[in-house]
């Protein structure tokens, strides 16, 4: 079995890659608690990839008309 090189968790800059998002933004949903994390120390906050995918898609607006 192959191990993935994806890191299960990220730092801010390495979930912002993931979002496609600014650095800003995810200090900005992180302080509206919009997407879930770990602070580990003063400084470091980890984002896990599954928390975020989830988050996001509660943003994900579905067209009129489409198949369901």
């Amino acid at each position: 079995m192959e191990k993935e090189n994806q890191k299960q968790y990220l730092r801010r800059p390495g979930a912002a890659e993931y979002l496609d998002v600014s650095e800003r933004t995810i200090s900005d949903w992180q302080k509206r608690r919009i997407i879930p994390f770990f602070k580990v120390g003063r400084k470091c906050v980890l984002f896990s990839r599954g928390d975020l995918d989830r988050a996001i898609a509660k943003f994900t607006v579905k067209s009129i008309g489409a198949p369901p």
